[in-house]
Parts: C-alpha cells; structure tokens; sequence
C-alpha cells in the first residue's frame, strides 16, 4: 500500500493531543489526574489562568499596554483581559456574569467560563468536580471506575463504568486471562480477593499505556462469557449456561513449555515490498526487526531460524519447509499493517483458530483431526491452542511496554500455511499511522519492539 507523504492537520493534532493527555494522566502514579484548584473571591468562585493553560497544554502571551493575557491552545486563542467580563475565544465573544480579576498578579477567570471552552477533537477537555472545588483534565476516553463484581455461582456480573463503555471489547478468552479494554484511564482500584461463590477468582489490571484492560481468572466451571456494552456501563457476564454465550479459547496442559528453537519470518522481502509509507518499506521493518529478536533470543540460549536473512523474495512454501526442517517449538511472521485511515493504529496477533484444535487431557476440547488426514495447508490448525497463547502473551507484552493497542484474532493466514508449529503472525504496528511510524523508525524504538517481542515468547514459555 502507498500512501500520501501529508496527514490531515486534524488527525494530527487529535493524535497528538490524545497522547499528550494520556501520558500526562498516567505520568505521576498515584498523583491522581491533574487538577487545578478553585478559589473564592467575594464569594464567586474563579480559577487561576495559568491553571487553565497548564491544563490545556496551552501557551501564554501577557500584553501589558492593554492588560490582555492571550492563551493558545492547539489551535484555539483565548483572551483574557483583567477586570473585564468579555472572553474572546476565537472569534467568539463570551459574556461572563463577573469580570476577570487579577489577583498577585495572575489573572482568575470565574468558573463559569469553564464549560465554555471550546469543544472539538483538538481541544483537551475540562470538567468541574468535588462540587466546584476544583477543574479536572478528562483524557481521551474519559476515566474508568473501579469495576463492580457480583453474582453468584450460576452467573457473575461484572460492571465496568466509563465513557469508552461502548467501545469496550474482550481482547483475550481463555478462563485463566479473560481480559476486557475500554479506552480511558482507570480511576478506581481492584479488590484484593472477591467473595467466594462468585466465577471469577481474581481481577488484575495489566500495564499498558493505551487504555484500560483488565484481566480476570475464571472459574473452570464457568461455560461462556458474553459482552454487554452500552452508553456509559459495559457489563461481561459469565455464566455456566445460557443464551448467547461466548465459549472459552481452548487451554493446553499447565507447565512450563518447551522454547529451544524459534523461527522467525520477516515478511514480504525482494519484489514484495509490503507496505510502503513515508518513504518507508516494510519489507526492510520486518528483517531489521528479526535480526534484533533472533539477537535478544540467543543471548538466552534460544535457537533461532530467520527464513530470510536479506533482501529476497521466499515462497510460502519455502517459509514452511524451512519452520519445519528446523522443528521449531514457535513459529512468528513479523509484519507491519497499513491502512487508509491514518487514524488506524496498533497491533494485531493472527493466530489459527483454536476451536479446531487438540488439546491433550482436555475434555472440553472440539473435535480434532489427525494431522495425517489434515490438508498440508492447514496442519497449523493442530496446534492453535497454543498459537492462541502465544498471541495472547505477544499482545500482553505489547501492550504492557507501551506497543499498543495489541489485538488478538483468530485466522489461519497466508505466513502460516504448511507449518507444523504454534505460530502467530503478528502486524508489530501500523505504519500510515503517524505515532506507530516515529515509534518504530528508530533505533530505539526498533529496540523496544524487539524487546516486547522477546518479552512475550519468554512468558508463554513460562506459562504461569
């Protein structure tokens, strides 16, 4: 795919200002999110304007011929002049019930004004909390409440409360990491142990820098789960029977896994360029990538296969038979996305959909067939359980080194067709999206992303 070397000035600066706020929120743990204080003056409440400015990422300009302070904020402008009810927002005049004042020489603006402010995809927003005693910066997303467990042994309840509640999504199935994310920042906190009964033993929430997933460890009695979102509240139901029921991804045997041999497949490569942005090839990604976590793997005793080591076109085919020669105990195909819209981003794990597979001693597991009646192309799909569980440890890693969003889907593509392995074919980011392209075009950034890589096949190796 090739796209255009110019981003709309919008998304741009919707990327921008979504991350700038998020990190800011998530900068001092256990700070709480930024807030500014609201004073009293002869009984009208007022915030000071060099909080407002901080809080908008703003920068000021004082012109003290005519006692204005003009505030800018990504790409609004504000003026403020002391002792003066008139606001100038843009080009909209805003009459406020009190004038501006000017105490200790900084300027305080009647809360009122605080509503007022302009409401667009650029402009971080600001809410009036703790019944007006203080402004508060709402990131994208909004925040995440503490979640509400309960029910009983039949069906358990969990309620998660937040602006994103629509857009919330499960992003892992198997009972012992059913994980939810909802865009936000989380507020609240986790229980340290729930009431016994319940299908849910545990609730965690796990690093990221990129909203809020929780995971939680289910009951084995539990049958399915389902996903109830709606306009503020997303509720995930798991019950041992009923309706609409989502099943479980099926779970290989506990232990430790076997991680001697791992083979990794840069994608694309010779005339097959991937995708083209920015002058950038994802061909040229993808085995610059290999050679940094084939690095990172050896240095802990990991045998690694490159089914490519430069610039040439390997047959699917050929992919495979090389895999398989090796008797890889995984198999990875690295790749990165591309998309039309520059607002699509993050990071996506293909496993083979696991409903097709084995899984020895279990006795919940779908029907299984014998690798020798299966057809050549679709031999991976013996092994999708575990397939399934490396891409769930790759996206947790991901995520938790600040790599996402990471998703998980259940497709048996192209780059594993023909291999006799656990394998994922991961999409490490999206390069037409202008924040995943600075982040993995340097050498440092390359760096962490083969980090989080070699993070996440060590994790499913330990498989605790």
């Amino acid at each position: 795919m090739t796209i255009g070397r110019r981003i709309p000035r919008l998304a741009l600066a919707l990327l921008l200002t979504g991350v700038a706020a998020l990190a800011f929120a998530q900068s001092r743990p256990g700070a709480g999110p930024p807030t500014a204080t609201v004073r009293k003056l002869d009984g009208v409440p007022y915030v000071g304007v060099n909080d407002l400015s901080r809080l908008l990422d703003g920068a000021k300009y004082w012109r003290a011929d005519v006692r204005k302070l003009v505030v800018r904020a990504q790409g609004h402008r504000i003026t403020f002049t002391a002792d003066n009810p008139i606001v100038i927002v843009d080009d909209r005049t805003v009459r406020l019930a009190a004038p501006v004042r000017s105490v200790g020489g900084e300027l305080q603006v009647p809360l009122e004004f605080v509503p007022l402010l302009p409401r667009d995809s650029t402009q971080a927003r600001l809410t009036i909390e703790a019944g007006g005693a203080r402004v508060r910066i709402v990131p994208p997303g909004g925040y995440v409440s503490a979640p509400r467990i309960e029910g009983s042994a039949n069906e358990t309840r969990i309620t998660l409360t937040g602006e994103g509640a629509g857009a919330a999504a499960v992003v892992g199935r198997d009972r012992a990491h059913l994980r939810v994310r909802m865009p936000g920042v989380f507020a609240g906190s986790l229980p340290d142990s729930l009431p016994r009964g319940l299908l849910v033993r545990s609730a965690r929430r796990l690093p990221g820098a990129d909203g809020v997933t929780l995971e939680f460890a289910v009951a084995p009695e539990a049958g399915g789960f389902r996903l109830e979102p709606g306009s503020g509240r997303a509720t995930l139901v798991i019950a041992r029977e009923g309706a609409a029921l989502e099943a479980f991804a099926p779970e290989g045997p506990a232990g430790p896994r076997a991680l001697r041999v791992v083979v990794l497949d840069p994608g694309h490569g010779g005339t097959d360029t991937g995708v083209r942005a920015e002058g950038l090839l994802e061909k040229d990604l993808t085995l610059a990538l290999a050679r940094l976590v084939a690095a990172d793997l050896e240095r802990r005793g990991v045998r690694v296969t490159l089914t490519r080591s430069d610039d040439r076109a390997v047959a699917t085919e050929a992919r495979a038979e090389i895999a398989n020669r090796a008797r890889a105990d995984v198999v990875v195909s690295l790749h990165f996305d591309g998309y039309p819209s520059a607002l699509a981003r993050g990071a996506t794990a293909w496993c083979p959909p696991a409903r097709f597979s084995e899984v020895p001693g279990d006795a919940r597991a779908a029907s299984f067939t014998p690798a020798a009646m299966m057809p050549w192309r679709d031999v991976a799909t013996r092994h999708a359980v575990e397939g399934r569980a490396l891409a769930e440890a790759l996206a947790t890693a991901l995520e938790g080194r600040g790599q996402g969003p990471a998703r998980v889907r259940e497709r048996l593509l192209k780059p594993l067709l023909g291999v006799n392995a656990p394998g994922v074919t991961l999409e490490c980011a999206t390069l037409t999206n202008a924040d995943d392209r600075a982040r993995v075009t340097n050498d440092a950034g390359l760096q962490a992303l083969a980090a989080a890589i070699t993070e996440g096949l060590l994790a499913w190796q330990r498989h605790d």
